[in-house]
């Protein structure tokens, strides 16, 4: 049942440069190819079969919503910092998501396997599976088939990691995953624009997390980061430095908000944390 929806495809070196690796969320740019360890690449396939089997296991859902870890967000108490849609094909599940490549000012759409969308964070977090309400799960499996015209179409390529979730001038990963989980669930969403699902998550008390990025850090971020811009958001948290944005948690605190999730589904880890942490490659 797999269509070829055009996303970019990332390969499996180039996704662990892409996947959001706990790293200093202002350092330089970084592209250099990097090779996981034998451990980890068994704990990316292990975690990748884990998922897939309780993917396998959703009767009449051809769409989930996965959160994955990454950017380490524990200073603001979330566990997991990227989401993704996971899309049931002919030959297994694929997974549609947004990833800004080498901290730079601008992203792509990608499609990839479960191993891939997994990377090294299987050392360390476990997959949040969201079980879609049924006719939601309907319609986004229409809105992502090819040519996925609509769901392409809210794609913004001006990256911020901290982008203002109720504005048009950028885009982070999770901004896009819930702009079309929303459209999917507006009444007349077939043809909604940005600003219109934007206005409707608003109606919707739509609540984003605050992230309070301190002074070295907003200086840092305007002077040395291309994937950081924070001038999208209202004077007052520019000023106090409270920024509000779309994270993994707050996607999954409106979703149950208005019972568009029936269930959430934990796979854990492969490998107890103990052993995980001392396994994983460093670049």
């Amino acid at each position: 049942m797999r269509q070829a929806v055009a996303w970019k495809r990332a390969g499996l070196i180039a996704a662990l440069a892409l996947s959001g690796l706990p790293v200093g969320a202002f350092a330089a740019p970084a592209c250099g190819q990097r090779f996981p360890t034998p451990q980890a690449s068994q704990a990316m396939f292990d975690m990748a079969v884990r998922v897939e089997r309780e993917l396998d296991g959703l009767a009449g859902h051809d769409v989930a919503l996965l959160a994955r870890g990454g950017q380490d967000l524990s200073r603001y108490g979330l566990h997991h910092s990227h989401l993704a849609l996971a899309m049931r094909g002919s030959d297994g599940w694929h997974v549609v998501h947004l990833l800004n490549r080498c901290r730079t000012d601008q992203s792509s759409l990608y499609e990839e396997g479960l191993a891939n969308f997994v990377g090294e964070s299987a050392l360390r977090n476990d997959v949040r599976v969201g079980v879609f309400e049924p006719e939601l799960s309907r319609r986004l499996h229409r809105s992502l088939l090819a040519p996925a015209t609509q769901a392409r179409s809210l794609h913004e390529p001006r990256y911020s990691m901290v982008a203002y979730p109720f504005a048009t001038q950028f885009q982070n990963s999770n901004q896009w995953v819930l702009e079309v989980v929303a459209a999917a669930a507006m009444e007349d969403g077939s043809d909604a624009d940005r600003k219109a699902v934007q206005q409707w998550l608003r109606a919707s008390d739509y609540q984003p997390s605050r992230l309070h990025l301190k002074l070295h850090e907003r200086i840092g971020a305007r002077l040395f980061s291309d994937h950081v811009a924070v001038t999208d958001h209202p004077a007052g948290e520019r000023i106090g430095g409270d920024y509000s944005a779309v994270t993994v948690e707050s996607v999954f605190d409106f979703l149950h908000s208005r019972s568009l999730l029936q269930r959430e589904i934990s796979v854990p880890i492969p490998y107890p944390p103990t052993t995980a942490a001392n396994q994983e490659h460093t670049p």
